[in-house]
């Protein structure tokens, strides 16, 4: 005789799945979106921390364009970016909207650093005009 599975436990089974795997996402979601927050505020007053949140090849990008970090980004990134309106994560990948910026971050061992900011998109289909990215 074989054990049989109540009706309708595939699907709660794939629900709890699901769930797990939305719970990390999520978390995900939350860190990116704090890293651009944090970067965003602190762009005007504690560039260092800004310029301590930029991926290596971002920081290298702006300082080899226009000299040293704590000066660039502020003359680049003139207006913080406000609260976040949406986060998408894809991978190790994330994009923040925040209400006058978009940010793009990567996942480092030690974090979220942001890939490009000061981000806007000139029309829909095309891609982002970022002041601050990667050379």
């Amino acid at each position: 005789m074989s054990a049989r599975w109540p009706r309708g436990s595939g699907v709660l089974v794939a629900l709890l799945l699901l769930g797990g795997c939305a719970g990390q996402g999520n978390g995900e979601a939350k860190n990116a979106e704090n890293a651009a927050v944090e970067f965003s505020r602190s762009v005007d007053s504690l560039t260092s921390v800004a310029c301590g949140l930029l991926a290596p090849q971002t920081l290298k990008g702006l300082e080899d364009a226009q000299g040293a970090c704590a000066g660039s980004l502020r003359d680049e990134l003139k207006s913080a970016g406000g609260p976040a309106e949406s986060v998408e994560v894809y991978g190790k990948d994330a994009i923040v909207r925040l209400s006058s910026d978009t940010i793009f971050l990567a996942r480092f061992p030690r974090g979220w650093r942001v890939t490009a900011a000061g981000c806007t998109r000139q029309q829909a289909g095309r891609p982002y005009d970022c002041k601050v990215k990667a050379a």
